[in-house]
């Protein structure tokens, strides 16, 4: 928690630069079409994210912004679209801690060098993860933990995708608990929520945006989440600390992020769109209360830079020690 702290900086300072900057640049105006990348499926946290911010972000710029969902390879291919693109400010991606983080630890190698090739035009939310079971499986956490250490290698659990955060924190909570499962990757946790719902899979690493409606529908069965408290929007969801396993950490964050030449006005421009947006109190306040997140700006691309490395540095070695096979 102390780098996510470390990463922000005064709200009133970010906005009041941004005032300065972008009245100017509602006056120029453009036709041309912005893309936002999401690296995975339509109807995942991270999709229902962009597209709030390509509305908000669309108004502040006068220009349109659109989603482009680009999933597979564990959000390598849609981050690799972006770190190709024509750093002209059209092309924009939705980073997530699995494409910036997760992959790096993972991977041998990738068609491109996250240092070198990527810019973090500013953070936008961090969340926690809902470990999500079947509705006809066990309902408590510890059930799930005493069922799978009965039938080893007998549970199954979805992810996003290989190197997705659901599919390390899911090998990590495997770790934590002494157990042995099975993986099953999707492109993308919605596809893999899907499968849970259907009773294909037996539990999912999920964010609360996506989980909690499908609870209350009863089509899943949420059984813990991470964080040092209870979340504001599920007060009745146990964390897993409280369920005894005080050592698990497990969480996800969004960024937006462009091609590393992308000119410095360009990201300024950027940058200030995105910090007005998330002020609005009703983009806020979805973010925030309905699903669960934790806003994480304003903050300079500097500073987004920065929070990007120390979480690689803090991941990847520990990515590496599980030795998970992969290319």
């Amino acid at each position: 928690m102390q780098n996510l702290h470390s990463a922000r900086i005064s709200r009133r300072a970010v906005l009041a630069a941004s005032t300065i900057v972008a009245p100017g640049l509602r006056a120029q105006g453009n036709s041309k079409t912005i893309r936002i990348i999401v690296s995975f499926a339509a109807g995942s946290g991270n999709d229902l994210t962009a597209r709030e911010l390509a509305g908000y972000m669309s108004e502040r710029l006068r220009q349109t912004v659109v989603v482009e969902n680009k999933p597979g390879g564990g959000g390598s291919l849609g981050t690799e679209a972006v770190a190709r693109a024509v750093p002209d400010g059209l092309t924009l991606g939705l980073g997530t801690s699995s494409q910036l983080v997760m992959n790096v630890g993972l991977y041998r190698s990738l068609p491109f060098d996250v240092e070198k090739d990527l810019r973090t035009i500013g953070l936008v939310s961090r969340s926690n993860v809902v470990l999500a079971g079947r509705s006809t499986g066990p309902r408590t956490l510890k059930a799930l933990i005493a069922e799978a250490k009965a039938r080893p290698n007998q549970l199954s659990y979805g992810s996003g995708g290989i190197g997705s955060t659901s599919h390390i924190v899911g090998e990590a909570f495997a770790k934590a608990t002494d157990i042995k499962i099975n993986h099953v990757p999707y492109k993308g946790n919605g596809p893999a929520m899907a499968d849970l719902a259907g009773d294909h899979v037996d539990f999912v690493f999920d964010g609360l945006s996506t989980s909690l409606p499908m609870s209350l529908l009863g089509r899943v069965n949420l059984l813990a989440i991470s964080g040092v408290e209870r979340n504001q929007a599920a007060p009745g969801l146990a964390t897993f600390a409280e369920q005894g396993l005080r050592a698990y950490e497990a969480y996800t964050w969004n960024c937006l992020i462009a091609p590393a030449q992308t000119p410095a006005a360009m990201m300024t421009r950027l940058n200030a769109a995105l910090a007005e947006a998330l002020a609005v109190p009703a983009l806020h306040a979805r973010l925030v209360q309905q699903s669960g997140s934790e806003i994480l700006t304003p903050t300079t691309p500097y500073q987004a830079d920065a929070f990007v490395r120390r979480e690689r540095e803090r991941w990847v070695p520990f990515i590496r020690s599980l030795k998970l096979d992969v290319a």
